[in-house]
């Protein structure tokens, strides 16, 4: 497939994408954000594990393929900066979330996750638009709350990544920000006669679009 390279602009200034690793086939899905993040139309160059190493900066690449490697190996959340160059030659920070899918005996399948754009801080009008949700609602902000630092928990990720996280679902899947706090705070608690690790599987089950992973 030819590659299609797009230049940025404002709108891909602030990009969190989603991406599905299956680790049989060794073969990874992209969400549109994702193609955008490394300088790409969507959908225009097949995603591989060789392409995503060309992008990241050369002093990042051990530790980010050791990093995998052990996620490949145990499946546990984790959330890991590093350095990304698109297209055109432009840096970004990103911190990469993510988490292993297993099968019944315990070895990963996929890995899922996120890519998020910390290269500019979060807009006046990004951080509007949630204070808004907190505002209108004020006896959610606890929820919201707790949901970020849930994320925060479950990845190692700081305060405005989690924040970005949530954002991004609420957006993608037309709901209040609250709304999709309020979730995540639902699915945290185990329920009685269930496993905690699967804690994975229930935020899964809240940030991941159906049919992802």
């Amino acid at each position: 497939m030819q590659k299609e390279v797009i230049r940025s602009t404002g709108e891909d200034d602030e990009l969190t994408g989603v991406f599905v690793y299956r680790v049989k086939e060794d073969t990874w899905w992209w969400s549109d954000e994702m193609y955008r993040l490394y300088g790409y139309a969507p959908d225009s160059v097949e995603p591989t594990s060789e392409l995503l190493r060309e992008h990241q900066h050369p002093d990042d690449r051990e530790r980010m393929g050791n990093v995998l490697a052990a996620a490949l190996t145990d499946g546990r959340p984790f959330g890991c900066y590093h350095r990304i160059a698109d297209t055109a030659g432009n840096e970004r920070a990103v911190v990469l979330v993510a988490d292993g899918r297993t099968d019944d005996t315990g070895r990963v399948v996929a890995l899922r996750g996120f890519m998020v754009d910390i290269t500019d801080p979060l807009s006046d009008q990004a951080r509007d638009l949630a204070d808004g949700d907190i505002n209108r609602a004020r006896a959610s902000q606890e929820d919201i709350d707790l949901a970020r630092g849930i994320l925060m928990a479950q990845y190692g990720v700081d305060a405005d990544v989690a924040m970005r996280l949530l954002r991004r679902q609420s957006q993608h899947t037309n709901r209040k920000l609250r709304d999709v706090a309020g979730a995540l705070v639902a699915a945290a608690p185990t329920p009685a006669g269930e496993p905690q690790h699967d804690l994975t599987h229930r935020i899964g089950g809240v940030l991941y679009p159906q049919g992802v992973g």
